[in-house]
């Protein structure tokens, strides 16, 4: 038997095991439909072919448990099943830690991609950039994990090493990082008042208390003159869906911040939280390939609401809300229920946040053959050649004359 017709089927019967076992975990086990059944009946016949007429006698189980993995993985990149050994670890433990190497990840086509890096963490450190792609940790290969497992892999006590193999596409050969495991504190607001009054605010995550952060910066700079306001959320990916809310209802008195709605998950408004001053001044937000999460959610509802210009590139598309339910044996599924909506009624996690000013990061005469320029960010945001930023500044500066604060 080939190698193809082995994995085909082991692809349908991964297929019909998971849509079983999916279906009873929502509670929808008994509604099928008659094509319910015929696929049930397709299973039963590849399974009972598999084991009279495969090569050898096959460890159905294993089968079973790496087809419900990857076909979990090709619903989304966070959904993901535990063995009854792995589900328990995550129940008494869900936050991988206490220490880690500070990238955030996703999966495409089955390649493990880094989405953005942590300044100051480990991976900084290493060198690490956002687009690399991890093929191993510790000689373990990543492509049949998914992201919950490999960020527990990364994740450990403090003090403790981990490799990493990075593939980047100019460079071609696996490139091993050697880390030591932190724990990691987030970046502070990067926050100063620019030329013609602007005041510039970088975030680098929305871990908790990042809203009231930024509001005391806001306060900081207007009472120092700012009379408009650039937020930059470029790279800026991982933290609390609650913060992005708190951080979007600084500058917007009403309207709402986004929605979550899944087949049985019912829809959920996150509207704008009133918090005393809402900051007026003219408003752009700067986002590139690696914002991701909540900073999504602050784009999209600075475009939605009108408030102001969403100034770079389409960000990167995350942002599922994430149930456990107990399968079985003790095993368990980390399955992605219900999606947050951007203001156009387009779920983030399969679109992103395209801007209303698209700027790439790099000039466009650069020529493609060098790879020291191509496709670079900035090497520190903020600076003189920040063309993105440049062009935020630009917009702002030709805007009518500045709002005061509420």
């Amino acid at each position: 038997m080939t190698n193809r017709i082995r994995y085909l089927l082991i692809s349908v019967s991964g297929l019909l095991v998971l849509y079983v076992v999916i279906g009873c975990a929502l509670g929808h086990g008994e509604s099928t439909s008659e094509k319910t059944y015929r696929d049930l009946g397709v299973y039963t016949e590849v399974l009972s072919r598999i084991k009279m007429d495969y090569v050898t006698q096959p460890d159905l189980a294993k089968v079973t448990n790496g087809a419900i993995r990857g076909l979990l993985e090709s619903l989304d990149p966070y959904s993901t099943y535990f063995s009854p050994a792995e589900f328990k670890k995550y129940q008494e433990n869900p936050a991988a830690g206490p220490a880690s190497v500070g990238v955030v990840l996703s999966k495409k086509m089955g390649f493990t991609a880094v989405v953005s890096v942590l300044p100051g963490s480990p991976a900084f450190k290493a060198g690490i950039k956002p687009g690399d792609l991890i093929d191993r940790i510790d000689d373990n290969p990543t492509r049949e994990l998914s992201v919950v497992q490999l960020e527990r892999m990364l994740a450990g006590p403090a003090g403790t090493p981990v490799s990493v193999s990075v593939v980047r596409e100019v460079r071609g050969e696996p490139q091993t990082m050697n880390m030591t495991r932190e724990v990691l504190v987030p970046p502070p607001v990067t926050a100063k008042l620019m030329e013609d009054n602007a005041a510039y605010l970088r975030v680098s995550t929305f871990n908790p208390g990042k809203s009231v952060e930024i509001a005391a910066k806001l306060r900081e700079l207007t009472a120092q003159g700012a009379t408009k306001i650039v937020l930059d959320l470029r790279d800026c990916a991982g933290g609390e869906m609650s913060e992005a809310v708190k951080t979007a209802s600084l500058f917007l008195d009403k309207g709402l911040v986004t929605y979550a709605v899944g087949q049985s998950f019912p829809r959920e408004n996150f509207p704008v939280e009133p918090q005393g001053k809402v900051y007026t001044q003219p408003l752009a937000v700067l986002i590139n390939e690696s914002t991701a999460g909540p900073a999504e959610v602050v784009a999209s509802a600075i475009l939605g609401n009108k408030r102001g210009e969403v100034v770079g590139t389409r960000s990167f598309g995350m942002g599922v809300v994430q149930k456990t339910i107990p399968v079985g044996d003790g095993s368990g599924l980390l399955l992605s229920v219900a999606k947050y909506y951007r203001y156009d009624g387009k779920p983030i996690v399969d679109n992103g946040i395209q801007p209303s000013v698209v700027q790439s990061a790099t000039s466009a005469d650069i020529n493609a053959d060098d790879d020291d320029n191509s496709l670079e960010e900035p090497e520190h945001f903020g600076g003189k050649d920040d063309l993105q930023l440049n062009k935020a500044l630009e917009i702002l500066k030709q805007q009518s004359a500045p709002a005061q604060a509420a």
